[in-house]
């Protein structure tokens, strides 16, 4: 269902374009290049589940996808770039300083959808 490519920016400087023909020879649904694979899931516009063509005989990667949120009548992968490292810390890193009080407010938010909640999670996730 996911794969996780990390790579620092001079290697992939050196790669040139042979780094975008790794990404479209993976047959997975969803990848990530330097983040956590569950991030495609996280984000919900983005697809999560299978790459198509597999059947029940040749599982693979799985079969069917969701969150498919712009609706693409055939979605084949999901992909997201990020930096080798990352400003702020991600709140899933066990090093993240204020994860204990982030967790709640993020939850909180997805809970409920308040918008003044916001300050209160950058003021957390800023000092991680």
């Amino acid at each position: 269902m996911s794969a996780s490519i990390v790579i620092d920016p001079d290697t992939q400087k050196g790669l040139g374009d042979a780094l975008e023909d790794v990404v479209a020879s993976l047959r997975y649904g969803s990848i990530t290049v330097n983040h956590w694979p569950a991030l495609n899931f996280a984000l919900g516009s983005t697809t999560w589940g299978a790459f198509p063509g597999h059947e029940l005989h040749d599982i693979q990667s799985g079969i069917g996808v969701v969150h498919n949120t712009f609706l693409f009548d055939r979605p084949e992968r999901s992909v997201v770039y990020g930096p080798f490292r990352g400003r702020p810390k991600p709140p899933w890193f066990v090093t993240h300083k204020t994860a204990r009080h982030l967790g709640p407010l993020l939850a909180r938010f997805e809970y409920d959808g308040k918008w003044s909640r916001l300050p209160g999670i950058l003021v957390h996730a800023l000092r991680g």
